[in-house]
């Protein structure tokens, strides 16, 4: 590709823009930066004169026939006119202080209020706009009022619809091209030439064509008429027309509506169309150029020799696109992709000089590539004009929102490049230097963004490498449960006393063993269940505490209370887990521009799939883990504070069962047993051949530390525990190993776990926490005897009619009031002392 360095001078800078429009008007620009500001700069003074603050964003905006007005297409408002000669004239105290003039266009000025309108083209008094009604573009007419007049109705003189159709995208322009429909469609009015206009220059701003050409492509009437010809390109590629000056067709409802016809279809959205190559009578090119690179051009064939009539040729062509923007001067077509400006001659150069310039045979199009003209993110382009000195001059507006004059070089200056003068040498480098900067900031944007995207690899890396320790440990669990998992959660409960209120505070402690360290964007959540009988099924309370960094090997503690307004119900089951946010993949930056080019927030599209959560461990904490030990002493110092039937009323009270109160007689502490084979505790234990007193100790500390190893724990040095409980509750455990008779063979020996306390409610809770740890026991380490135990059947027998009889008399002794739902008990004593002897079961744990 050849290269021409041009004359580029920056005007002004107003920053990145999200879309770009400039029009020329004299020395004035009118140029929008896809903000709800059109901003009118002056050329000669190189400063912005006015600022047109409207009330929504700007998606395109034209100048009327006389340049006198502006036409503004606003986002959902619809289309704006505001006269353009008061705004030129007025503010002369912000001329003096080179200060902006900024006015506010109210909503007042709404012409045509429809928030569909896409597209509008202003040509001899008409109005033509484009919307998108359901599935049909829809084209309405309207005719402008008489500004002289005072009038501002516009009144509607036509509309007509086209069926819309899907656009047919190549498989490899899929992942860079948008919905076709959110692309505005193209419009252009096209004037026949005639003896009155000069040769290549527009009419009223609108570009023009020699007659053969115009009668072939759009009809005789048209042509004798002088119509001008409305061609619209929409998105789907499909190319229609249609004259303003022919008399309307009636159709069958009656209704008026223009003849409109479809000249083509270039199969990609169109983002320009005019006509190019000056002949004797005209330009002799109609141009259309597509969004991904396909050009099009419509030439006449003159009448041949041979008789054939004259007709007229549809060419294409496709260079490098996409095609951001377009505009063509006698000769050149000028477009701008993603990268670069570029040039394209559509003469035929080879043609010579002295010789008049004929329609040529085919376009040059074909035979000359591209000249990159060293300029680079164009967004925008006015329409070129011709320089004093015979020079193409470009207005430009580039991504980066700087607005430039391009002035590109004669043939003489692009013969002779290696011999400048030295009044052009400084030109050339800041040239030169300009485009070094252009190419070093796109350079560093692209290396941002491609350092961003490789931080969230990593971090996703490192969360699947995380996400594969949990999960692998929870596939194998004989194996989790002989060696530890690499990322845990414990808990321990703890008491705390403030202003004489006792507390119970869960210390949960996070261990990290693996080599992945738990990064910011991990947070533990804790879910805890309580056994509250009012609360309902399912409900819980989750804590979340999010982690700053917990390296390999540390540990992380939080705290959380257990208690309910002061009162703590037991047991309670608690949940963990690691929970990663997938927000915190994507850097800020990244969150935001996903916010501007999609049309759907980020938070929406991650509603569902938003959190990856894993579970770590399962805990429950009872009577036994909630245990305040004391030094053991006996039951005879212990004060009486509640009778028998005050300490069942206080319980059935906790359990939101009414009771009608009743006297009851004094006794001493309740008591409960539970009996377990002493081979099974060694064996479970792992204590072979230890001697009686360190079997019930370390049954002890099994128990209430949940561990029977013989370290130095100063409060369980005897068989003997006093601790107080939730509620302060004094409770005694005790453990002896006795002889019990059910092997027929022997008398088998047996460890004694006894629980004795004032309250039926710490009765109750540490028995129930008692036989959760033999369960547990015998999950984990099953026992395997050497031969099965000869157990007495008339024993067993013996028991179980016992069973049967005190769950009998149990049934017998209360009769409940189905009327007022409340408890009436016949023999308080009795059922009190039935529930106490259901749990002193004879039968031994083996």
């Amino acid at each position: 590709m050849e290269t021409v360095r041009c004359f580029v001078d920056c005007l002004a800078d107003f920053g990145d823009l999200l879309s770009a429009k400039v029009i020329r008007n004299g020395t004035e620009v009118f140029l929008s930066t896809g903000a709800s500001d059109v901003l009118v700069f002056n050329g000669q003074e190189k400063r912005v004169k006015t600022v047109l603050h409207f009330c929504s964003s700007v998606k395109s905006f034209a100048l009327s026939n006389d340049r006198c007005r502006l036409y503004a297409l606003c986002e959902n408002d619809g289309l704006y006119c505001i006269p353009v000669a008061l705004e030129s004239s007025s503010h002369s105290l912000s001329a003096k202080c080179h200060i902006p003039a900024l006015s506010t266009v109210s909503k007042d000025s709404t012409v045509i209020k429809d928030g569909k309108v896409q597209s509008f083209i202003v040509v001899e008094g008409i109005l033509v706009t484009v919307s998108m009604q359901e599935s049909f573009w829809t084209f309405e007419l309207y005719e402008l009022p008489d500004c002289s007049e005072g009038a501002m109705v516009y009144q509607r003189r036509a509309g007509f619809q086209v069926q819309v159709v899907a656009a047919r995208i190549p498989q490899k322009h899929m992942a860079d091209t948008v919905d076709s429909k959110s692309i505005a469609p193209a419009l252009a009015c096209i004037y026949p030439s005639s003896d009155n206009t000069p040769n290549g220059q527009a009419h009223l701003g609108h570009p023009l064509l020699e007659p053969l050409l115009f009668r072939l492509l759009f009809g005789v009437d048209t042509s004798l008429v002088h119509s001008p010809v409305i061609l619209c390109g929409l998105p789907d590629g499909r190319l229609f027309f249609f004259p303003l000056l022919l008399p309307m067709l009636t159709s069958s409802r009656g209704e008026q509506k223009p003849q409109i016809k479809m000249l083509y279809s270039l199969e990609q959205p169109v983002t320009f169309i005019g006509t190019s190559v000056t002949g004797e009578k005209g330009p002799q090119y109609l141009v259309v150029i597509g969004q991904r690179g396909r050009i099009l051009i419509a030439m006449a064939n003159q009448e041949g020799s041979d008789g054939k009539a004259a007709d007229c040729s549809f060419i294409e062509h496709t260079v490098q696109g996409p095609v951001e923007c377009a505009c063509v001067d006698g000769e050149r077509l000028y477009y701008s992709t993603s990268a670069n400006l570029l040039a394209l001659s559509l003469i035929n150069t080879s043609a010579s000089p002295s010789s008049p310039l004929t329609r040529p045979k085919r376009p040059a199009v074909f035979s000359q590539s591209a000249v990159c003209l060293s300029v680079c993110r164009v967004a925008a382009l006015a329409e070129p004009c011709i320089t004093p000195a015979g020079s193409v001059e470009l207005l430009a507006l580039s991504l980066s929102g700087k607005l430039l004059q391009v002035t590109l070089p004669q043939a003489s200056d692009k013969e002779s490049l290696s011999r400048l003068v030295s009044s052009q040498v400084g030109q050339r480098v800041n040239d030169l230097m300009g485009g070094i900067g252009n190419i070093w900031e796109r350079a560093s944007s692209m290396k941002h963004q491609l350092q961003l995207k490789n931080n969230t690899l990593r971090c996703l890396n490192h969360v699947f490498n995380v996400c594969h320790l949990i999960l692998n440990c929870h596939k194998n669990d004989q194996e989790v449960c002989e060696r530890k998992p690499p990322i845990s959660c414990r808990g321990v409960a703890n008491w705390s006393t403030l202003l004489q209120k006792d507390s119970l505070i869960l210390t949960c402690i996070l261990e990290n063993l693996s080599d992945c360290a738990l990064h910011q964007g991990w947070t533990l959540c804790i879910e805890v269940y309580s056994s509250r009988s009012h609360i309902a099924d399912g409900s819980s309370t989750t804590y979340s505490f999010a982690l700053k960094k917990v390296d390999c090997g540390e540990k992380l503690e939080v705290n959380l209370p257990l208690d309910i307004d002061g009162e703590v119900f037991l047991p309670v089951k608690i949940n963990c887990y690691l929970v990663y946010s997938l927000h915190s993949l994507f850097h800020p930056e990244e969150l935001g521009h996903l916010s501007v080019v999609s049309d759907i927030p980020i938070s929406q599209l991650l509603r569902d799939n938003g959190c990856i959560s894993l579970a770590l461990n399962t805990l429950t904490l009872d009577w036994l883990d909630c245990l305040r030990i004391a030094e053991p002493n006996s039951y005879a110092d212990v004060p009486k504070q509640l009778t028998t039937w005050e300490s069942t009323h206080k319980f059935l009270s906790s359990k939101q069962t009414r009771t009608q109160l009743q006297s009851m007689s004094k006794a001493g502490p309740h008591a409960v047993v539970v009996r377990i084979s002493s081979e099974l505790l060694r064996t479970g234990l792992s204590l072979p051949g230890c001697s009686t007193a360190v079997l019930c100790i370390s049954v002890l500390k099994w128990l209430v530390f949940r561990t029977s190893e013989t370290g130095d724990y100063k409060p369980i040095q005897n068989p003997v525990v006093c601790a107080l409980g939730p509620g302060r509750h004094e409770a005694r455990l005790l453990t002896k190993e006795v002889l019990s008779g059910i092997n027929s063979k022997g008398d088998l020996s047996v460890v004694e776990v006894q629980v004795e306390s004032f309250s039926v409610e710490a009765l109750c809770g540490l028995h129930h926490a008692v036989l959760r740890r033999v369960q547990a026991l015998l999950k984990e380490a099953p026992v395997t005897h050497g031969g099965p135990v000869s157990l007495r059947g008339q024993h067993l027998t013996e028991a179980v009619q016992h069973a049967e009889s005190l769950y009998k008399d149990l049934q017998d002794s209360r009769t409940p009031d189905t009327f007022g739902g409340v408890m009436k008990i016949r023999k308080t004593s009795e059922l009190f002392q039935l529930y106490l002897q259901l749990r002193e079961n004879p039968l031994v744990i083996i």
